[in-house]
């Protein structure tokens, strides 16, 4: 046994042990000495050692009041053992014996709660439409991260509005002047995780759930626009409807719907890959496009679509269309359309 280190007062070794609450290790490397020899200083001056059993009362928890404060409550393990006053270990040795599952990496970290999405199939086809269009997701672990990148602030707001409810969503300026945003969702959102240029089938077999995929595909890919007139023969703008994007299949069989519809529009390729414009940017992949253009077919698809778009930019476009289109029925040259 070591010998015991001479000069070790009982007031400053009860004040470190007892009140300070140092481990014996660390008394000991503030006296340059082994720690069985504060061990038997403890003895000598009859400090009472702390340990996990000696001075302290079992823990006393069922088992359903310690998986409510934990998974329910959101309790660390450390904080249910203050309430308790015992030690951690304690209240781990009990989840053990109850077979009490621990809290997931990100469960233990995860600040702000989030909840599972509501179910809607409107509001889902809408969510696939808009991310499909302009959302990039990720899973990470056993979360869903939506992020977007935009210099529109209306674009942000929506994104917001879509999320908000389910989970914390993080916004912030980037240096390059862009507007950043983030979610992070539930598993319940993995519906998000596939980027594939499709229409699922129970979008399409009901006229709700395309119009609201259509909405949000549209609110990240559409525009509508005010054409300017013929130098020859126009007198007053074109309203126009127009989606451009490299996702053929969606479009092709969006303009199938839209044709079962009554809608008539036009559908085909905008841009092969490989072509570059007057400002240098290169189209990748062969782009396509659908466009409404005639006035009885824009009227008719605005009727259909105005409730189900949400991005404040495209409603207020939709409506410069649609009174163009008003005020177009009342000139003597133009031919009327049914409103």
């Amino acid at each position: 046994m070591p010998a015991i280190a001479k000069n070790i007062p009982k007031e400053q070794l009860d004040h470190l042990y007892l009140q300070k609450r140092l481990s014996s290790d660390a008394i000991a490397k503030i006296f340059n000495c082994n720690h069985v020899t504060i061990l038997n200083y403890l003895i000598k001056y009859g400090i009472p050692r702390r340990s996990r059993l000696g001075n302290r009362k079992p823990v006393k928890i069922s088992k359903l009041e310690l998986f409510n404060l934990y998974h329910k409550q959101k309790m660390t393990q450390k904080q249910i053992a203050g309430k308790f006053g015992h030690s951690q270990y304690g209240i781990q040795r009990w989840m053990k014996l109850y077979g009490i599952a621990s809290k997931t990496f990100y469960e233990s970290h995860a600040v702000h709660p989030k909840k599972d999405f509501d179910g809607k199939l409107a509001e889902k086809a809408y969510i696939i439409g808009f991310r499909l269009g302009d959302l990039n997701v990720y899973k990470i672990r056993t979360l869903v991260q939506v992020r977007c990148s935009t210099t529109k602030e209306t674009q942000i707001e929506l994104i917001e509005k879509l999320f908000e409810r389910y989970g914390k969503v993080h916004i912030w300026k980037a240096k390059r002047g862009t507007h950043e945003i983030v979610a992070l969702l539930n598993s319940s959102f993995d519906f998000l995780l596939p980027k594939k240029d499709q229409i699922e089938d129970w979008i399409i077999i009901r006229n709700e759930y395309f119009l609201s995929f259509l909405a949000g595909y549209a609110d990240a890919e559409g525009s509508y626009y005010l054409k300017k007139p013929n130098i020859h023969n126009g007198k007053v703008k074109s309203s126009v409807f127009e989606i451009q994007s490299y996702d053929k299949y969606i479009l092709t069989k969006t303009h199938n719907v839209l044709t079962s519809l009554g809608v008539e529009a036009y559908f085909g390729m905008s841009r092969r890959g490989g072509y570059i414009d007057k400002r240098g940017v290169k189209t990748n992949k062969d782009c396509w496009r659908i466009v409404i253009i005639k006035k009885q077919a824009l009227w008719n698809f605005i009727k259909l679509i105005e409730p189900y778009h949400r991005h404040s930019d495209k409603i207020r476009n939709l409506r410069l269309v649609k009174d163009n289109l008003v005020r177009k029925n009342s000139l003597p040259y133009c031919k009327p359309i049914t409103l």
